[in-house]
């Protein structure tokens, strides 16, 4: 009889629960801006693009509610939320806020692989601005920020960040109206070279600036209706 020890094939799993892996899925796609505000959520057209059951994917969505990520309507039905001018601008102070220390952080905590990372990111979304390449900028964008977020070691403030993302996510469909513009507002080679440098006071200014910046293209591009007094 064969005796099985750690040299074997059989090794411990990395077991995640499907509800989970449904969930993680889901929060990158509205972090990536895959739905658009006001999109209606189908729970059985989500099964089946993931190739499960409704019932993870009603857990997730569920858990997305919890988080305001997702609104469920009076009659059960999930959409993705619509931002007003005054949510949108206090998430953008937010961002501005917590992105800047983590970019602060990073700058005495990375690694050199960290800051290759980075350097590789930033080319790559420099590339696509130019093609004005939306989907694929959007996606390198969130990469790039979340890279930095990683760089600064700090679980508790990637939570926050990430909860900030899920909410803010969907609104940055609007940038696919011209990415271009992009190329003249971007900061992400100054935050890199910051961070490479040990400069965490430039670090954490020149994130800040690039979520600014952006954002004032996007409450342009969104037309926000006029508030009311």
């Amino acid at each position: 009889m064969t005796k099985i020890t750690t040299d074997n094939v059989l090794q411990k799993v990395d077991w995640e629960p499907l509800h989970d892996k449904v969930y993680g899925r889901l929060r990158d796609a509205l972090m990536e801006a895959q739905f658009k505000p006001g999109t209606r959520l189908s729970l059985r057209s989500i099964a089946e693009i993931l190739g499960v059951s409704v019932m993870p994917v009603r857990a997730a969505f569920l858990r997305l509610v919890a988080e305001k990520a997702l609104h469920q309507t009076a009659n059960g039905q999930f959409m993705v939320p619509k931002i007003e001018q005054p949510e949108f601008d206090e998430i953008v102070f937010l961002r501005a806020e917590l992105e800047g220390i983590a970019a602060e952080l990073a700058a005495t905590r990375r690694s050199t692989a960290q800051v290759a990372e980075l350097k590789s990111i930033a080319k790559k979304l420099s590339r696509a601005a130019e093609a004005n390449d939306a989907p694929t900028y959007l996606r390198l964008n969130r990469d790039f920020k979340f890279a930095v977020v990683r760089a600064a070691v700090s679980p508790v403030l990637q939570d926050l960040v990430e909860s900030l993302w899920m909410r803010v996510g969907p609104f940055m469909s609007h940038y696919a109206k011209d990415i271009r513009h992009q190329i003249k507002i971007d900061r992400h080679d100054d935050v890199v070279a910051a961070v490479a440098s040990g400069e965490p006071a430039i670090a954490r200014d020149a994130m800040a600036r690039d979520i600014v910046d952006g954002a004032a293209f996007l409450r342009e591009a969104a037309g926000f209706e006029p508030q009311s007094e």
